[in-house]
Order: C-alpha cells, then sequence, then structure tokens
C-alpha cells in the first residue's frame, strides 16, 4: 500500500477462479528497474496505458491500477475544496482517447485514510515489463485529494482480485468504500490467467546512494527473479487468510485478500549493550511494498526504539519514532521459516526526510476502529529477494548478498542465519485505519 495506506479490507471473492490459459513460448526478460524518489521511500514503475508511459506505485497491498485522467479534480483534504492540480503533484495524466470503453452502471472509487481517489472504470491495453494485456480494466481518476513524488502518476496494484476497488452504481457512498464491490480481475491476475506469464512476480528493492534523494530503485520480476545476487537458501511462508477480519467485510467468506503470512519471532539487540531479545510468540503480517515502515505491536516497536543509542522518542502527531539522524541502530532480524533475516544496514532503520528530519523505519501498528494490522515494509525488503506466488498460494524470501554487506551475527555472509535464536518474539494482531 501507498506510505500513507495502512490497510484497504475488502469483500472477499476467489482470485484462482476462472480459466488459466498455457504459457506462450518466452521471448525476452520481463524484469525491469524501479525508480525510488522521496528520499527513498516512494517506488515506481514505468507501465504504458494504451501507449501512454507513467510511473506508478508497485503495490502487494493493493490491487488496482488507478491513473489520474487529464482533467482531473485535485482537492484538498481537509475542506474538499478544489485546488489546482500541481497541487496533487502528480508526474503526468492520462488522456482518454474518445474511443475508450467504460463499464457501465459502476464507479471506482478507493479510500486512503482519509482521503480518496474516485472516478469511472474503464479499459485499456496495459504494458508491464515487456507484457501486454489488452482490455484491461483500470480506474480512471477525475476527482482525488492524493498527492504523488512529482514522477509517479497513481498505483499499479499487485494484489488479489477482492480488493479491487469498482463499486456498483453511478453514486458512491464513502463509508461503503471498503464494503460494496463489484470484484474484477487485476493486471497481474488477468495476465497469468491469459497466459501470458508465470503466475507469480519478485522484487528486489535497492536503497539509494548517500545524499541522494531519488535514483535506482531495484527491480520486478514476472514470472522471473530479478538480476541481483541473492542467498540459494530460501525461506518459504504460506499465504494466508487474515485472522480475525470482520466478516462484514468480507461478505461472510474466509479467503486470501491480503499477502499476508506468520512472523515466527522478532529479535533485536540493544546498540548500547550486548544484551539481546528474541521472541516466539507468532503472529500475521502483510508484505507490503507499497509502505516504506515496518509497523510492528506497540510493545515490539517501543522496546525496539528503546534499543537506538540515543533512545528513539514517540511522537504523538506523526506516530513515528524521532531518532538522531546519527544515532547507533540496534541489530534487527525477522525470523521466517527457521531463517533470520537482518536488517543489514542502519539506513534499513533510520529514514532522512527532506527538511533533515529522522526518524526509525520501525513505528507501532496503527489502530482504528478497534482494529490493528501489522507490516513488514520497504525497510524488511530491501534486505531480501521476495517472491509473490499466486499459483503456489506462498511468498518466498532469500536474503540479498552485498558486497559492503554486513550480516549481525553471522559468518555466512549473505544476511540469514537459519538457527534457531534462543527465544523468538512477537504479537498477532489484525489493523486497519480508515
Amino acid at each position: 500500500m501507498r506510505p500513507e495506506i495502512l490497510l484497504l479490507l475488502l469483500a472477499s471473492t476467489s482470485y484462482v477462479s476462472g480459466t488459466i490459459l498455457p504459457l506462450g513460448r518466452r521471448q525476452q526478460s520481463y524484469s525491469k528497474p524501479l525508480i525510488s524518489t522521496e528520499n527513498g521511500i516512494i517506488f515506481g514503475i514505468e507501465v504504458l496505458i494504451n501507449n501512454q508511459p507513467f510511473y506508478l506505485i508497485p503495490d502487494t497491498g493493493s490491487s488496482d491500477l488507478w491513473v489520474p485522467v487529464a482533467d482531473f479534480q485535485c482537492v484538498e483534504p481537509v475542506s474538499g475544496n478544489e485546488v489546482p492540480q500541481k497541487k496533487c503533484y502528480f508526474g503526468g495524466t492520462y488522456h482518454v482517447p474518445a474511443s475508450t470503453e467504460y463499464v457501465a452502471n459502476q464507479t471506482f472509487g478507493v479510500q486512503y485514510g482519509t482521503g480518496i481517489a474516485v472516478g469511472k472504470v474503464g479499459f485499456a491495453d496495459i504494458t508491464l515489463n515487456g507484457i501486454t494485456i489488452e482490455h484491461q480494466q483500470i480506474g480512471l481518476v477525475d476527482r482525488t485529494n492524493d498527492t504523488g513524488d512529482g514522477l509517479g502518476s497513481g498505483v499499479l496494484g499487485l494484489g488479489f482480485p477482492p480488493l479491487t476497488s469498482a463499486h456498483p452504481g453511478t453514486e458512491l457512498d464513502n463509508s461503503t468504500l471498503l464494503i460494496n464491490r463489484a470484484v474484477y480481475d487485476p493486471v497481474f491476475v488477468g495476465m497469468y490467467k491469459k497466459g501470458l506469464v508465470e503466475p507469480w512476480y519478485s522484487f528486489a528493492i535497492e536503497r539509494l546512494l548517500e545524499n541522494v534523494t531519488s535514483g535506482p530503485g531495484g527491480w520486478l520480476g514476472l514470472g522471473e527473479l530479478p538480476p541481483v545476487a541473492h542467498s540459494d537458501d530460501w525461506a518459504t511462508k504460506p499465504i494466508e487468510v487474515t485472522k480475525d477480519l470482520p466478516d462484514e467485510l468480507t461478505g461472510g467468506e474466509r479467503e486470501i485478500t491480503l499477502m499476508t503470512l506468520t512472523i515466527d519471532g522478532v529479535t533485536w539487540n540493544s546498540a548500547s549493550s550486548n544484551s539481546s531479545i528474541t521472541n516466539s510468540t507468532k503472529f500475521q503480517a502483510v508484505v507490503d511494498t507499497g509502505n516504506h515502515m515496518n509497523l510492528l505491536p506497540a510493545a515490539i516497536a517501543e522496546a525496539i526504539n528503546g534499543a537506538f543509542n540515543p533512545v528513539g522518542v514517540f511522537d504523538e502527531e506523526s506516530g513515528v519514532y524521532v531518532v538522531d539522524c546519527d544515532a547507533k541502530t540496534p541489530e534487527l532480524g525477522i525470523i521466517l521459516d527457521g531463517h533470520t533475516f537482518w536488517h543489514q544496514r542502519p539506513e534499513d532503520l533510520i529514514y532522512h526526510d527532506a527538511s533533515g528530519f529522522c526518524y526509525s523505519s520501525v513505528a507501532s501498528t496503527g489502530v482504528g476502529d478497534g482494529l490493528a494490522l501489522n507490516f513488514l515494509g520497504d525497510a524488511f525488503l530491501r534486505n531480501v529477494v521476495s517472491v509473490f506466488d499466486f499459483g503456489k498460494e506462498e511468498m518466498r524470501f532469500a536474503a540479498r548478498i552485498n558486497d559492503n554487506s554486513t550480516s549481525p551475527l553471522s559468518s555466512v555472509g549473505t544476511g540469514v542465519r537459519s538457527s534457531v535464536p534462543t527465544w523468538w518474539f512477537a504479537i498477532f494482531a489484525l489493523a486497519m485505519v480508515l
């Protein structure tokens, strides 16, 4: 999900139904580079929409491809008043061809915390990583208070059909955006069902160079691994039904809706001492390329931020832990399938914004309407090659091998420890912020 999005939960339908055509012969590589902006917290991938190029956020935490149209209304979040388009800071807008076909009696609408993006549901030919899917359903946004980074122009959702945001009717009630849906196959699901690609994709997310605010952001591979060095020792976790999801948000069905897995433990040490803590209580988390943070239950987030030297201080207004920009960071590992994946570098745990403000990449799970959900975001994903497999309903992770990396507590040099630590930690919770 987008950095400001904690979760969109919605009515569930099966994403594996329907005919899947045989895969055609591959003629080229389907791995393409990402662009990183905003000091490394936002990523973009080039997508052609009817041959018009856009950079979209590749997001495993949502499912729709949406883009602002040329005459969209940018609105101020609090007042709802229209403001100049430049205030939304998109890199470009989509010029809708006169021949565009729309879905009859449907409206596009997605909710991001207090913000929304609404418009029409239409069809377009979409090209991603050299693969073109024709007549793909997308969101054509004509009103939003969402903001871009000056380069990106919307979102490429890579999730499951139950997360799609088409709604029946021509009038939207914001109170029903999360539950009243007309589910369809998103871009990647449509690609593999039509035999255009294997039913899995992969990410390798890069760190920006020091003192650089934008640059190469890594790789997205469709049906293949990205061209980066990694361990051959893979951790495998099944994609799970998100527990404790209210029945009204899934139409009474209990099916897979998010890239949810169970974390087997979390281990960290203090930057000011040699003491370490590991706890083996298991909990669920969503793996989300559209979120630059690791969002963990309050108790564990507080303990990790208390292990910085000087300690991180929680800021009520922003909801993050403020840290010194040159603070000494703890060593932090996420335990999955008997492997400990370490946050290999200090910059994985400290973010610098454009104003010089520094904050921890570990924050407390947001709570709204009594719900909470944990996330493994880009702070974690920079240290692994990640695979999201629709066919096998599983995620796989291998540690990145970096020439300049340091692997805490490990002499293997891959960032992975397969030995089981003394204690394991965690907390289970389900989260949504509306």
